[in-house]
């Protein structure tokens, strides 16, 4: 998958929520097949989304959708965590932690926070 691929989705997001038409092609087409697993969508799903232009704008909208809302829920996991551990509450950080995994469907996401909740028991110094 190319790295930018992120990128021209949610640029392609914005555009659609500020009036911009898409111009469906073999390339967007594939850009939104690479990215339809990136943020747990079914192959059959993005499939499907992409025999009308509707869907094709539906499945972008929700691709950046699912890209925009997981990156504020880390963010604020990640803030909450380290907010707890530096209070002594490495309990609540793990929670906070634990509280947004179970709201994440991006594997990109989830990978990320497996990572910090696998390091919130280290010392900020280590």
């Amino acid at each position: 998958m190319d790295p930018n691929d992120w990128r021209r989705v949610i640029d392609l997001g914005l555009g659609l929520a500020q009036g911009s038409e898409l111009a469906p092609d073999e390339e967007l087409r594939a850009l939104l097949l690479r990215m339809a697993p990136q943020v747990a969508l079914s192959e059959t799903d993005a499939q499907q989304s992409l025999t009308t232009p509707a869907g094709t704008a539906a499945l972008v909208r929700e691709i950046h959708r699912r890209t925009r809302e997981g990156s504020y829920r880390l963010g604020r996991a990640f803030k909450a965590s380290d907010a707890l551990k530096a209070a002594g509450d490495i309990a609540g950080a793990r929670r906070a932690l634990e509280e947004a995994l179970a709201a994440e469907v991006v594997p990109l996401y989830r990978d990320q926070l497996r990572a910090v909740m696998d390091a919130v028991d280290a010392p900020d110094d280590v």
